[in-house]
């Protein structure tokens, strides 16, 4: 009797803990790059700020760099582009791209403008805008998941669609409010003042930072968003439910956008129509900067907080040694370029 055709062993389904990434000592190499990059932008920052320092010496201490007020000012800088770069990062892990928070940024800035303009309470003037650029994320994450769009030409088509929206509501001007009436001098003040010595701004940055970073590395719905940018279809098949881990990160990224437009309003006292123009490109190099891929299933909050930090103190100084500011782009973008060739460099040697 002829045998009977044998009948394969079934395929074993993956787990969400073998798509999301594994600890760093459980790497080995791999592992250990992430924190080698870390501690390289740290060295760069420190350099950079030594030089700065130098720099500005004018025979007193402490440096102008290092004076109190700049480095208040540039943590007041930090905290817009890092609460936006914190959103950015949970869409690059999940191999996606989200071009569209600079957008998000200035139309929420210019409704709570407008709102504080004609007298609305302060709590519906954060509220509404909130509420506005979280739904604006999920629209795209929709788009992006139910109509297979690409992420790159739904965020794209939505950064034009709401700058056109933004100049309409302002009329292509500036939206000015009074900052001694009652709704907004409570506003303003928090924006400007400081809780022990450190910019309530960046106390706002760090209090998302935290979060954030406790939500995508110790939460399983944080293991789906790796898993998602590792593989889709093997996450899929792991039992992840990929349309809400899709309109998750990008609602994140909508209400944190939303969020830096509050803060810039609150230390502009005005909505600006051209408000985070440029701003998704910052984020997405400072999150990159800071070790995330845009192939999906790495990155992480620390690094990116550098990522932001070393753009920032680069611009600080830049200006206040009076160097053309068209450096900065040129210095940020060969570091961009040499981080991704040393991680692609690194790919290879560890496939061999």
């Amino acid at each position: 009797m002829a045998d009977s055709p044998s009948v394969p062993a079934a395929v074993a389904e993956p787990s969400v803990e073998e798509l999301a990434p594994t600890p760093p000592a459980a790497r080995g190499l791999a592992g250990h790059w992430d924190v080698v990059l870390r501690l390289g932008l740290l060295g760069i920052v420190i350099i950079l700020a030594a030089y700065f320092a130098i720099r500005t010496w004018t025979g007193s201490w402490p440096p102008i760099f290092l004076t109190t007020d700049n480095i208040q000012n540039i943590g007041r800088q930090m905290a817009v582009y890092g609460v936006i770069a914190v959103g950015e990062t949970f869409v690059i892990i999940t191999a996606g791209i989200d071009l569209s928070v600079g957008s998000v940024l200035g139309v929420s800035g210019v409704v709570a403008a407008l709102e504080l303009l004609n007298g609305w309470p302060l709590i519906v003037a954060i509220i509404t805008p909130l509420i506005l650029a979280t739904a604006i994320g999920l629209f795209n994450g929709l788009l992006i998941d139910t109509q297979r769009l690409p992420p790159f030409i739904v965020t794209l088509g939505m950064l034009g669609v709401l700058r056109g929206v933004t100049q309409l509501l302002g009329s292509g001007k500036e939206v000015t409010f009074d900052p001694t009436q009652a709704n907004a001098s409570g506003f303003l003040a928090f924006a400007g003042n400081t809780f022990l010595g450190v910019p309530n701004l960046f106390w706002i940055l760090l209090a998302v930072s935290v979060v954030a970073g406790i939500f995508l590395h110790f939460t399983r719905r944080g293991q789906y968003i790796y898993a998602l940018g590792s593989n889709l279809e093997g996450a899929r098949r792991a039992g992840v439910n990929i349309r809400a881990t899709t309109l998750t990160v990008y609602a994140i990224s909508g209400f944190l956008a939303g969020v830096a437009g509050i803060m810039l309003t609150a230390r502009t006292s005005l909505g600006d129509p051209l408000a985070g123009t440029g701003y998704e490109l910052d984020a997405i190099a400072a999150a990159v900067l800071g070790g995330a891929s845009l192939f999906g299933a790495r990155g992480s909050i620390a690094g990116t907080f550098l990522g932001v930090l070393l753009v920032q103190v680069l611009a600080n100084g830049i200006d206040l040694i009076g160097v053309q500011p068209y450096w900065q782009q040129v210095i940020e973008g060969s570091l961009l370029i040499f981080v991704v060739w040393v991680d692609q460099w690194r790919k290879r040697r560890l496939a061999q």
